[in-house]
């Protein structure tokens, strides 16, 4: 140790220790952005463990209420001769809104009214011949009644009379008896025993013909009888036979109406709106003529995607809004959540029949395929627009971002290598 001290090189740095140890310094900017690079790290890494990002997808729809538009067509083509509402006017469930005419005109006039004049004549002759048949029904039914009591009257005499013929033939026959007994006895005459004979015969057959009589007018009395008790059903029969003429009078002329004229009623309660076709125009069969916006009915927006986003949709997810009416840069986004979607695809022939404006910018490029059905429920069904409150209305076109899966970031950043696990063991698999 003490020879240590007596080194040279020990005596040289000994001299100089008056002068303080040496310190290396760094410069402070150094220290600062060393210290702030740490921090970043740890922040990003913060950021890449913790924070979360949720995946949106773009959709294109219309707002529509929740019952639906009804859309009134033409049932059979003709001129409009009136249109009986007006655009926005509140119409109830069977209300006339357009009269249809399909007749032609002829020399004669117009050819279906002149065959409906000819079918009204035709019935009220036959209601004319209605009221005859009864009147004559009622007349020949009070001349069978009162026949039937003429024969029953007459049946009373003539029993009558059968009882006095009857009675004096039998004391004629007793008389007669007498004559041929006193003949036999020799104190009257066979003459005398003849006459009585002749008279008793003469009453006796005039017995059989009241007999004969009584028997014809019975006869006579079970047939107006039976007249009676079927007369009501025979002119009932009558009668319906010329109502049935009525009744296909009366058919020919509403189908004649329905060729020449219909009434288009309209299908729910609501308002009118998109009036097509006006007084004094033509239409084909199944022509659009209006739309019927139903009253009381909750706005939705439907939205329409592909396959590829409807894979992790779910309801209750976040939806923003833009309406094109009101530009998102001045009035903003309008939140809304997702009702409801589609289980199956729309078929191109449904899809054609949907107001999806632009059709060339919803999320499949093949305009023939299917897509999916997408219902939000907006949280308000107005926009302030300049301090005012502007109502959405049914057919606009909206843009949205639905909100879906959410994940942790460094989930989304490792997805590609999930995505080559995931090949490399289906590989394997095989």
């Amino acid at each position: 140790m003490t020879e240590s001290l007596f080194r040279p090189e020990a005596i040289a740095a000994q001299k100089d220790t008056w002068l303080g140890h040496t310190v290396l310094l760094r410069p402070l900017g150094v220290s600062i952005t060393a210290a702030l690079g740490v921090i970043i790290v740890l922040a990003i890494t913060a950021y890449l463990i913790f924070g979360e990002y949720t995946r949106r997808v773009r959709l294109t729809g219309v707002v529509t209420p929740s019952a639906g538009i009804a859309r009134v067509f033409a049932p059979s083509a003709g001129r409009v001769v009136s249109l009986n509402i007006a655009d926005g006017n509140e119409v109830r469930q069977g209300q006339s809104l357009y009269t249809i005419t399909s007749d032609s005109m002829t020399s004669l006039g117009e050819t279906q009214a002149a065959a409906a004049a000819l079918l009204r004549k035709q019935r009220s002759e036959l209601e004319a011949e209605i009221i005859r048949q009864q009147k004559l029904d009622g007349v020949e039914k009070a001349g069978l009644t009162k026949e039937e009591q003429g024969l029953l009257r007459e049946i009373d005499q003539v029993q009558a009379q059968i009882k006095v013929t009857g009675d004096y033939a039998a004391v004629l026959k007793t008389i007669s008896e007498k004559y041929e007994e006193l003949v036999r006895r020799h104190v009257v005459l066979q003459r005398e025993a003849f006459a009585r004979m002749e008279s008793r015969m003469q009453k006796e057959q005039e017995l059989e013909n009241l007999r004969r009589e009584a028997i014809r007018l019975e006869q006579r009395l079970t047939e107006v009888r039976t007249k009676l008790a079927g007369f009501d059903a025979k002119a009932a029969s009558v009668i319906g036979h010329l109502r049935r003429q009525i009744s296909v009078i009366e058919r020919d002329l509403v189908e004649g109406e329905a060729r020449r004229q219909i009434d288009v009623t309209t299908p729910r309660t609501g308002s009118v709106t998109a009036i097509l076709v006006q007084s004094g125009q033509f239409v084909a069969a199944g022509t659009p003529l209006l739309s019927i916006l139903p009253s009381e009915a909750q706005l939705e927006v439907h939205l329409y995607g592909s396959s590829s986003v409807i894979g992790f949709m779910h309801e209750n997810a976040k939806v923003m809004l833009r309406y094109a009416a009101f530009p998102y840069q001045k009035f903003g986004l309008h939140p809304g959540t997702v009702a409801g979607f589609s289980r199956v695809s729309l078929r191109p022939s449904d899809i054609d029949t949907i107001s999806l404006p632009e059709r060339g910018t919803s999320p499949t490029s093949d305009p023939s395929a299917g897509l999916y059905r997408v219902v939000v429920r907006p949280e308000q069904d107005h926009v302030i627009a300049y301090g005012k409150a502007e109502p959405i209305r049914p057919g606009m076109a909206v843009d949205a971002d639905v909100f879906l899966d959410t994940r942790p970031i460094y989930e989304w950043l490792l997805e590609p290598l999930y995505s080559l696990r995931g090949t490399l063991s289906n590989q394997g698999d095989r």
